[in-house]
């Protein structure tokens, strides 16, 4: 707004001096570059865009009130201008005005203001991926913490290492039933000797020493119910087996 008060001061300068519109036409162009930047300043304000409306609402407000009182100015400076232009120039200088005005933003918004609208897309764009590497973070940060508290939960809840005794004492370890096994007979084959014990339940069990030692009379053994009674000759098969 600067520039076209500036621009416009200049121009009433001209007009009072009696200089035609070509010799001011560097400040005609200038003021309508600033009125054509103050018009697309308003509609930029209209449409901000979702970040816009989102994190800078307060200064989105007092921009476009800026820009509404700088147009209205500009319009009074425009309606000075069509008054100058009608009484010192021809009638059809204004629409030549107004025609090389509509040249100048269509040139306006084909460079300076396409380039600002492609810097706002990209600036948005990166704004958005910014938002989304954000927000993935924090979702695979609060799945790395509930996986490590479910991993911890197990841990904690995972079975104790109990001892042998514990094991037993709680029926995880089942030991088996012992009983007193007593010598039945025995069976000498070369220095090799066969001992035939029988327990409880009818528990028979053989044992193969040598003659030297001899057979214990008894020692505990596990109960094997309704056990067969080694037969003479498997005593003997087995005798002759060891002594080979």
């Amino acid at each position: 707004m600067g520039i076209a008060s500036k621009s416009f001061e200049l121009i009433k300068s001209g007009f009072q001096a009696g200089r035609d519109l070509e010799q001011m036409s560097g400040d005609i162009s200038r003021w309508m570059g600033a009125a054509s930047d103050v018009d697309q300043a308003e509609k930029q304000a209209k449409n901000p865009g979702v970040f816009g409306k989102v994190f800078g609402a307060g200064s989105i407000e007092a921009t476009a009130l800026q820009a509404y009182a700088a147009k209205k100015k500009l319009e009074e400076q425009r309606y000075e201008l069509k008054i100058f232009l009608n009484l010192t120039q021809h009638p059809g200088a204004y629409d030549e005005l107004l025609q090389m005005e509509g040249q100048i933003r269509k040139q306006r918004q084909e460079t300076i203001y396409k380039q600002q609208q492609l810097r706002k897309q990209i600036g948005e764009g990166i704004a958005w991926l910014f938002l989304v590497l954000i927000i993935g973070g924090f979702l695979l940060l609060l799945v790395s913490v509930f996986t490590k508290s479910q991993a911890k939960g197990k841990i904690y809840n995972a079975p104790k290492d109990y001892t042998r005794q514990q094991k037993i004492n709680n029926g995880t370890i089942i030991l088996p039933t012992m009983t007193l096994c007593r010598l039945k007979t025995q069976k000498v084959y070369k220095d090799k000797m066969a001992c035939i014990y029988v327990g409880a339940q009818k528990t028979y069990e053989m044992e193969f020493t040598d003659v030297r030692i001899g057979c214990p009379k008894q020692y505990r053994c596990v109960v094997n119910k309704n056990s067969s009674i080694p037969s003479i000759d498997d005593v003997m098969k087995s005798l002759r087996d060891i002594a080979k």
